[in-house]
């Protein structure tokens, strides 16, 4: 059976949350995004984003978006 923090890794919201969890042991958001990406790929065989700035733009419209 998979584990629920695997498949979170699936959703928008389970990526962000695991990303702001490595952010606060790492020096640089692109080398937690980097390691997050390692960790997906791992799971899934491939990347969930093209590149950190493709997460970034998506993660910004999602934050912009709950605002509202």
């Amino acid at each position: 059976m998979i584990e629920k923090k695997i498949l979170l890794l699936l959703t928008a919201d389970g990526f962000d949350k695991r990303f702001f969890e490595l952010a606060s042991e790492t020096n640089t958001y692109k080398k937690a995004y980097e390691n997050l990406e390692i960790e997906y790929e791992n799971y899934f065989g491939k990347r969930k984003y093209s590149d950190y700035n493709s997460y970034r733009n998506c993660r910004d419209k999602r934050l912009k978006k709950a605002k509202k």
